[in-house]
Formats: C-alpha cells, sequence, structure tokens
C-alpha cells in the first residue's frame, strides 16, 4: 500500500464491484474508508485525507463459508476492484480485515513486531469493517505517531518505539457502533519497530510514520533512532508527559537537531557504564551480572540482574522451575537436574567450568578465559569478552580520577555486596551514595532505587562467597563447604602468579584488597567488554 503525502481533498472511495455471481460466492464487494485526522483538525494529511490502498493489497474476508482473500485488481479515480484470489467468504454477514497477511484464521489480527516502509512513510495500516451487505465501510484500528526529524545531518534506518502496553501481537477485535477496538491477547511485546529499506537522509526536516495503539503513553515512553552507522539516539518521555493515541489520528513529535545525540548501542548483555582500567585511558563495560554455567545444558549466560548469585542450599537467589539452585551441585548435576546452575568456578576454567586442578602446574600455560566462549545473553558468539587483571582491577578501584569516591559497600534488593561508580556520574533524583562504608548497611537501595542508579551506570558486585577446596569436593561428593556467602565477594583475575595459585578481587565489610588463592577454589567471576 502505498502512503502518499500528498494534500489532497477527503473521502476515498474503494473497492469496486463486481456482483455476486450466487449466494455462496463472494467474487467482490464496495468499500470505502474513513479519514485520518490530522493533529491540527485537518482532513489532508493523505492521499484524499486517507491512507490510500492501491493494485495488489490484499484484504482478507471472513463470511458464512469461511474466508477468502481479495485482491485490488484494477485502479480507476476513487475506485477499485477486488477481485477474490483464493478462499471463499461465501455469505452474510462479513468480517474484513485490511491488510490480508495480518489477520489470523480465527477473524484475529496479528499487529507486526516491524512495520516496513521505503521511505519512512506508513504502511499497511490495518482497517476493519463488518456488516451484513457487501458495501463495506473500513475504519482504522490503530492511531498514528508522526515522528518528525529536522536538519541533523544523518540517515536514518529504523526507529524503535517501546510503550507500557504491548504494541504487536494478537488482538480481538470488538466492534461497537461502527468504531472497532482492540483487546490484546498474547503473542506480543511492548516494542515496536519501523524500518527503512533504505536509508532516509534527514539534513533537512522529514517526517516517519508509525502505527500503535490506542492508549494514554505515560512517562517511561521510549524512542530510539538508529542512524546507518549503527549510532543510535534514545529519547524517554519525562514525568508529567504524555502522548495520547487515538484511532485514525495523528499525534505528532518534533525532534530537532540540537535534540538528536547518536551514540554506539550497548552490546548486548553489557551496563552502559564505562570504567577506565589503565594510565592509557582505556575503558570497558562490565557484563550485566555474573556468569554463570548450566550443568544440565552445557550454556553459558550472565546472570539476569547484579544482583542475582547462586550461593548454596541456604544463601542465593537463582531459581529454575521453581527450584534453587546451589554450587553445591557442581559434580552431581545429574542427579539434581534444574538445580545445576554454578556461578563459583576453579580459576581459568573456561573449557572445563567442573575442573578443580590443584597441581603445581605453570599457572599462564593452565588458564582457560571464560570469554572465549559463547555467552547466550552476551551476544552468542565466542571471543566476545574477557576477565580483567588484577592491576586492571587496582587501577579502576584506587588509580583512575575520582576512584577514592567511586566505590562503597551497600545493600541492593536484600543482597550485599560492592557499587562501583563509573568514570561519568550523576547521582539519579531520590537516590544517594556514601563512599567507603564498613557496613552493609552503608548504602541501602530498594529495587526501584537500585534500578536508577544501574541506569546511570552504577556496577554492583554481590557478596557470593566462595566454594571451598577440600578432599570431599575433589572425591565428588555433594557436600561442599563454602565460606562468606553474603558476606565476602571473592571475584577471579586472570593473573597467575606462582605455581597453583592465582589473583582474587575481595571486598567484605571491613576490607577491598587483593589476595593470592589455590585455583582449586571456586570464586565467582564478572566479565568485561573492551569499548572499541
Amino acid at each position: 500500500m502505498k502512503k502518499s503525502l500528498f494534500v489532497l481533498p477527503v473521502l476515498l472511495l474503494l473497492f469496486v464491484v463486481s456482483c455476486q455471481k450466487d449466494e455462496e460466492t463472494l467474487d467482490s464487494f464496495i468499500a470505502t474508508q474513513e479519514e485520518v485526522i490530522d493533529d491540527d483538525g485537518s482532513k489532508s494529511v493523505f492521499a484524499n485525507g486517507a491512507v490510500q490502498w492501491e493494485t495488489g493489497d490484499q484484504i482478507k474476508v471472513f463470511g458464512s463459508a469461511g474466508s477468502g482473500v481479495y485482491q485490488a485488481r484494477v485502479r480507476s479515480t476513487g475506485r477499485v476492484t477486488y477481485s477474490r484470489v483464493s478462499g471463499n467468504a461465501g455469505s452474510a454477514p462479513y468480517r474484513a480485515i485490511y491488510p490480508a497477511s495480518a489477520a489470523n484464521s480465527d477473524g484475529t489480527i496479528k499487529l507486526p513486531a516491524v512495520q516496513a516502509t521505503a521511505d519512512g512513510s506508513l504502511t499497511d495500516f490495518p482497517q476493519y469493517a463488518e456488516g451484513s451487505s457487501t458495501n463495506f465501510s473500513f475504519k482504522y484500528l490503530c492511531g498514528i505517531l508522526r515522528m518528525r526529524l529536522e536538519k541533523s545531518d544523518v540517515s536514518i534506518s529504523s526507529i524503535e518505539v517501546t510503550g507500557d502496553i504491548e504494541l504487536t501481537g494478537d488482538h480481538i477485535i470488538h466492534y461497537n457502533s461502527g468504531a472497532p477496538t482492540l483487546e490484546y491477547s498474547g503473542n506480543g511485546s511492548n516494542t515496536v519497530t519501523m524500518t527503512c529499506s533504505v536509508a532516509q537522509d534527514i539534513t533537512n526536516q522529514k517526517d516517519f510514520y508509525i502505527y500503535l495503539p490506542v492508549h494514554v503513553y505515560g512517562a517511561g515512553m521510549q524512542i530510539k533512532i538508529y542512524n546507518s552507522d549503527g549510532g543510535v539516539c534514545t529519547k524517554t518521555i519525562s514525568a508529567g508527559n504524555s502522548i495520547s493515541i487515538q484511532r485514525g489520528k495523528i499525534v505528532t513529535i518534533a525532534l530537532r537537531n540540537n535534540s538528536l545525540e547518536f551514540v554506539n548501542p550497548l552490546p548486548q548483555g553489557a551496563l552502559s557504564g564505562l570504567f577506565t582500567i589503565n594510565e592509557s585511558g582505556d575503558q570497558v563495560y562490565f557484563s550485566q551480572g555474573n556468569l554463570q554455567y548450566g550443568l544440565h545444558t552445557g550454556t553459558w549466560r550472565f546472570a539476569e540482574h547484579q544482583y542475582d548469585y547462586v550461593g548454596n542450599d541456604t544463601y542465593g537467589n537463582v531459581y529454575e522451575n521453581g527450584e534453587k539452585c546451589s554450587n553445591t551441585y557442581i559434580f552431581t548435576s545429574a542427579s539434581f537436574g534444574l538445580r545445576s546452575w554454578i556461578d563459583l568456578f576453579g580459576w581459568g576454567t573456561g573449557n572445563n567450568p567442573t575442573r578443580y586442578d590443584d597441581g603445581w602446574v605453570n599457572p599462564y600455560d593452565d588458564y582457560s578465559e571464560w570469554g572465549n566462549n559463547a555467552i547466550s545473553n552476551g551476544g552468542n558468539q565466542p571471543n566476545c569478552w574477557r576477565t580483567l587483571t588484577w592491576l586492571e582491577w587496582d587501577y579502576l578501584t584506587n588509580w583512575r580520577t575520582n576512584a577514592w569516591f567511586k566505590h562503597g559497600i551497600g545493600t541492593v534488593n536484600g543482597v550485599h555486596g560492592l557499587i562501583l561508580l563509573p568514570d561519568s556520574w550523576t547521582l539519579p533524583s531520590g537516590c544517594t551514595f556514601n563512599r567507603g562504608g564498613s557496613s552493609w548497611t552503608h548504602n541501602e537501595y530498594t529495587l526501584a532505587q537500585w534500578q536508577a542508579m544501574e541506569a546511570a551506570g552504577a556496577l554492583f558486585l554481590p557478596a557470593s562467597g566462595s566454594r571451598d577446596y577440600d578432599q570431599d569436593v575433589i572425591s565428588g561428593y555433594p557436600n561442599a563447604a563454602f565460606s562468606g556467602v553474603d558476606q565476602t565477594g571473592y571475584y577471579w583475575t586472570s593473573t597467575g602468579q606462582w605455581a597453583g595459585n592465582s589473583v582474587v578481587y575481595v571486598f567484605s565489610e571491613s576490607s577491598l584488597t587483593g589476595i593470592t588463592c589455590t585455583r582449586a577454589y571456586g570464586m565467582a567471576v564478572r566479565l568485561v567488554k573492551d569499548v572499541e
């Protein structure tokens, strides 16, 4: 469907008619469209005031015989001939959905996750009609958000909108006195994307259109604009504001040059904060959570939240299918099924996460980087992440600009741990931060407060403890001893020391330091990604 943007007169008649050959076959029909109303009240934003059908468009019609697909075959001024191409609607009553590709077999409609367009204009704006005759009066099912981009020297490849309701997926259509409404019924999400088949230059003003379900979208609605270089500009509706999307109407948002700041999008699985790790000024992103390994699946992943850790049978907050996971079962996963997610590893066990070798061998020859693995929610490609060295941890904690003021212990969503602030930091409204500390109550954050801190770039390392090295563990018995769970954080570095030992980054209520430890102990791993 070509969606012209020319200013022309108002009402459009489409779909003409051929008569039914008999009562059981619907071969063609006549239809009209309602007008699209611009946000200034005019009716002339699109050709003839409507979103114009054209030759080749298809509509699905439901009737007594089932359903049929009807296609625009011949177009003349104000008239379109629609002919049956497959199936058969039969006789009345009729229900018709445009476009046919969006119609489910049960007469519901699926709003797509991607609205493709060749030039940034509107495509396949969903419409609906029902009645007892072959004279259909189509009504729009959604409203239109027009994003006006002005004088920015970039080319736009796509725009992504995220709302506080589901914007895609299956919807039931209700018809109330000629005004259809949508009811979400499943298989969708709250994000929809408008993609351009060819990147659109906006050195001068250009409008981009996306259709959305009728709703008053409040604070938190987010618009991400992607340019052809891979950069992204994110805009969020601020508190106290809203966008009201109404059926068949257009709402305009103007985004001007001085408000379009494009940055490279975050790698999958990365937090937004940037941390300097050496005197050369190199920076890294931290992963969204500690590294985890599924003994039952052989899968690596990052914890869903920064405050997640597996722990033992008593402590920890990672569950699978309602069962608590535990590092206790590292050597007996077959017996304990889905409880076998672990997150405490012997040093350098990227190629074998259950290895417990404490042999006196060259530590550098014996090291396997965890980041060499494909991490399912971290891009799912090998060699994308790595482990910091001890010198990098030390520089980040003690030597970067204002380092002394950028770490403190605390409690996040009930979990004890260490908080590190990024290089560039602005304290979110409603939050506090106290450097250092000697008690887990030194900084305390509710879930909502921490989400604001994390959005500003803050890092949290849970005090997930360690799995001890003892003869019972090496013998394969499921009674591993633990130290410091919920009281001490032990994080491996990639730095080996003398044979059989490596350096661990350690924090507790009373200290923050590095120690050497035998590689057989199980410690936490937090990976980073270099900023290129």
